[in-house]
Formats: structure tokens, sequence, C-alpha cells
């Protein structure tokens, strides 16, 4: 979803929320809806802390998962960070496969693996596989005993750039579930209904004040739609540290002498 489709729903919603309001106060009369009020605003009430508990639930998860993704992708980038610059250190002949793979594996990442999660919000296997081979070139490094912790450095700086990793892929496909969405949304159109059939005797008045009202609940709405899946639509998280990790590995790729 893109910002102007999200404008475009609330906006819709906000006019909705007009019409309704105009229709109610043509076809019922004020003194009619004045009966009502003490029973309609208590319920109000009620239907508006329940509804507010489970908006604040929805919006605090789709928050935090957003901001999960974003520190997956953070902590993987550090990982592979160190695991290149620990290669370096290496002689040219061991550094050089590591950081050839490690680069071909960013590269997947940026061109292959970023379109697949925000289109089918799944991993990409080719990527998969540059990583696993990269795996097999720190895995198979033979080392001298007085630089054995390097491996073992490299080894466990690999078990977290593939956790945070699988961190990633499972955010990209972690979204709020649709019952939930139908719940919200028959909530928030019962509440503005609510607001529509207010006793307020002018047109204008309650018009304005119904359309407020829906738009401010879309907005949230919309919001949290738009956190929902952190690779896809407006809000989307871009692989930007993944391309200025390109540019280090390639770096340290060229002053090993490849």
């Amino acid at each position: 979803m893109g910002y102007f489709a999200a404008a475009s729903i609330i906006a819709g919603a906000a006019l909705l929320a007009v019409l309704v309001t105009i229709f109610i106060q043509r076809v019922i009369e004020v003194d009619l809806r004045r009966k009502h009020h003490d029973v309609g605003s208590t319920v109000f009430l009620q239907l508006g802390v329940v509804f507010a508990v489970l908006l604040a639930f929805v919006f605090s998860e789709a928050w935090g998962e957003y901001n999960q993704a974003a520190g997956a992708i953070d902590l993987e980038v550090g990982a592979l960070h160190a695991i290149g610059m620990i290669a370096a250190t290496l002689p040219g002949a061991q550094a050089k496969p590591i950081l050839s793979e490690e680069r071909s594996y960013v590269e997947s990442v940026i061109d292959e693996e970023w379109p697949v999660m925000a289109a089918h919000r799944t991993a990409y296997l080719g990527t998969q596989g540059k990583l696993q081979t990269l795996l097999q070139e720190v895995a198979n490094l033979r080392l001298p005993d007085d630089q054995r912790d390097k491996k073992a450095e490299l080894l466990s700086l690999m078990a977290e750039a593939h956790a945070q990793r699988e961190s990633r892929i499972f955010q990209a496909g972690s979204g709020i579930p649709g019952a939930l969405w139908v719940v919200l949304i028959v909530f928030t159109a019962t509440l503005a209904l609510f607001v529509a059939m207010s006793e307020i005797p002018y047109s204008s008045t309650a018009a304005i004040i119904a359309a407020c009202f829906a738009a401010g609940i879309t907005s949230i709405l919309v919001l949290a739609r738009l956190l929902d899946y952190p690779f896809e639509g407006a809000l989307a998280l871009h692989p930007d540290d993944f391309a200025g990790l390109l540019g280090k590995i390639s770096a340290l790729l060229g002053h090993s002498g490849a």
C-alpha cells in the first residue's frame, strides 16, 4: 500500500461518514435520536473501550514486528561485516574465497531476495544456497593452531548472521491475521455509526464530527497496515545497510589482492 492509497482510504472513510450522517439527519428526527441517547452513549463507551484495547494491541504488535525486522537487518549486516574484517586478516589465498562468497551472498540479498520478500513474503532459495556456500568456505578453513580462534569466531558470526536472516525472513511473512482485521473494521464502522446517530441537531456539525472520528480511527488502522509487512508498501524497509556492506566487502576484497 502506497501513500496515495492510504490517503484515499482515509478520505473515503471520512466521506462515507459524512454521507451516512447527512442521511441519518434527514431520515431520523433529532427527538427520536435524543430518546435513545442515554442507552446509545453507554453502549458506545463500552464498545469504545474494547476497541481501544484491541487497537492498541494490534498497533503495538505491528510496530514491534517492524522494529524487530529492522533490528534483524542491523544485526545480520553487523555479523557479516565482522566476518569480512576477520577474513581480511587471513592470508590472501584463504581470504579471497571467503570474501568472494560473502560478496556474492550480499549481492543476492539486494538484487534477488529483497524483491522476493516484498512480492511473496518469503525467502529466495538461491540466496540461501549462497549463504550455505559461504558457511562451507568458513568451515573448511585450515589455520595454524595459534589462529584457530579466528575460525571459531567466524563460525560464531556465521551462526549469528544465519539466525538474523531467519528472523528477517520470518518477519517478512508474519502479519496480523485477516480475521482480526475484519473485527477491527467492523468495530470501526459500528462506532462511526454511533457517532453519526448523535443527537446533534445541526447536520453540518454532526457531519464534521463524524468525518473527524472516522478519519482518525481509519488513519490508525491504515498506519498499522503499512507497518504490518515491513518489506512492502510505503514504509517498506530497504536494503541500504546491505548496499553499504557490499561496498565494504568489495574494498576488503580489493585490499586482499583480488
